[in-house]
């Protein structure tokens, strides 16, 4: 993300909290590609199996138009706030997504389901009721971080950002990214049992 796409985008995010209503589907228009890169990136690695359920672009689309309602009322004052709130979409989208396929499963299981049961060994990863609570809880420690620690994992973690990157928007020093980053899977690690979600 260059410097002008960044001063373009506060730009469009400055007008909005003026109430202009054009600047909220231009913002949208503008980080559309950054949109998709992030829901592709939590497609990819925390939801590997619904790739084989559903297409990119309509996770995106579905992200899309959450953050379209959702930016009537909320005003996010940043750059990095905004994707941080873009990410928390699609992670609700995702999210929501396979707790329908598992409840579709159970479904299936008990013969409720017009749907052909699949073949035994076939079974969807995501939808296995331990890894998407694993995946679930994961993504909940995300939010309890410290505030540093929190906005430097979602922008490299969710965003796909350098550190280079974030340092220039966070008006931070490349060390103190670089550390920021390890404390904060540190503490994940930590906060899930020593669980590597992240390898």
């Amino acid at each position: 993300m260059t410097d002008d796409a960044s001063e373009e985008l506060q730009r469009l995010l400055d007008r909005m909290g003026q109430e202009d209503e054009a600047a909220r589907r231009e913002l949208l228009h503008r980080a559309v590609g950054r949109l998709r890169r992030l829901t592709a990136t939590l497609f990819r690695q925390s939801f590997p199996g619904l790739q084989d359920q559903h297409e990119l672009d309509s996770v995106v689309h579905d992200t899309w138009l959450r953050l379209l309602q959702a930016l009537e009322t909320v005003r996010p004052p940043t750059v990095v706030d905004f994707f941080r709130f873009a990410a928390h979409k699609a992670r609700q989208v995702l999210l929501d997504l396979a707790e329908r396929h598992k409840r579709q499963a159970g479904r299936e299981v008990l013969g409720l389901s017009d749907v052909t049961p699949r073949a035994a060994g076939t079974e969807n990863r995501s939808f296995d009721p331990a890894r998407l609570a694993l995946w679930t809880e994961f993504h909940e420690h995300v939010t309890t971080l410290p505030d540093e620690e929190r906005a430097v994992f979602e922008l490299h973690y969710y965003l796909g950002l350098s550190q280079a990157e974030i340092a220039r928007l966070l008006n931070l020093h490349p060390r103190k990214v670089s550390y920021l980053w390890v404390a904060a899977t540190e503490r994940l690690t930590a906060g899930l049992g020593g669980t590597e979600v992240l390898s």
